[in-house]
């Protein structure tokens, strides 16, 4: 059944019942708008044309002829209940084993006594300064042979041995610092990990864990020296007393000097 619409004195529709209440809502026309539907003789408000056409439900009719429905019992209540699973217990969260660390073996060093450290030491001197005196032993006898040949004056002869005695010293200082630096942190750093003197009386140097030396490492040793030998040699004496056998210079690098068991 069809409503007709009064907009502007010009009847619009019919429309249906969704119809209309999609016009109400987006504002076409309101409840107070004049409407028609068939068997209506006369406009009436659009409110009161929907309520018109709405259906009407008869009244329920009381029967008191019907047996009562008995009460499901209390079993039959739990019966028609649906079956809940069972809760899941719960458990401890999983936590991962976390594999222990390995443990590195105690480094046992075994240090070097200090007599075959003093021996070492002899040999390296030996080794750079006796090829020095060997020059210096010589030079002197060519130049005493050479004057007493020449028949040199004994000023001129002075002049030379001046001479002499200043290119010793300069290469008695290029020896103690310069080559003996290249000798000893060259050789400590090396497969051998020893100088010459070292090796001879089977010792070697490494650093605390008993790894072989860097060559900075090995520099900052040699250097280290000198600041042992300065009080008349004191700090190389102090290995005597110290347990793990170290000098002043040892224990500036963090190094030690042990037994080779290669060359034991």
């Amino acid at each position: 059944m069809g409503i007709t619409v009064l907009k502007n004195n010009i009847p619009w529709g019919p429309f249906s019942r969704a119809q209309i209440d999609e016009g109400l809502e987006r504002g076409d026309f309101t409840l107070q708008t004049l409407a028609h539907a068939p068997g209506m003789t006369n406009w009436l408000p659009l409110e009161e044309v929907i309520h018109v056409l709405e259906p009407k439900l008869p009244p329920v009719p009381i029967t008191r002829d019907l047996p009562p429905v008995p009460m499901p019992s209390m079993e039959a209540i739990a019966l028609s209940k649906p079956l809940l699973a069972p809760p899941i217990p719960k458990s401890d969260p999983v936590i991962p084993k976390v594999p222990p660390l390995p443990v590195k073996p105690e480094v046992v060093l075994n240090p070097a006594p200090f007599f075959s450290r003093s021996i070492a030491f002899v040999i390296d001197c030996g080794i750079l300064f006796v090829p020095l005196l060997v020059i210096m032993g010589l030079s002197a006898v060519t130049t005493a042979l050479r004057g007493w040949w020449e028949s040199t004056d004994p000023e001129t002869m002075h002049q030379q041995w001046e001479l002499l005695s200043r290119n010793f010293h300069r290469l008695l200082w290029w020896v103690a610092i310069g080559l003996a630096w290249i000798y000893a942190a060259g050789l400590e750093c090396s497969a051998w990990q020893a100088t010459l003197g070292k090796r001879w009386m089977g010792i070697k140097v490494t650093d605390a864990n008993g790894q072989r030396l860097g060559f900075p490492q090995a520099t900052g040793r040699h250097f280290g020296k000198y600041l042992s030998a300065l009080p008349c040699f004191l700090g190389f004496i102090w290995a005597l007393f110290s347990s793990r056998g170290m000098a002043w210079h040892d224990r500036l690098a963090d190094t030690r000097v042990v037994r080779d068991k290669e060359t034991a």
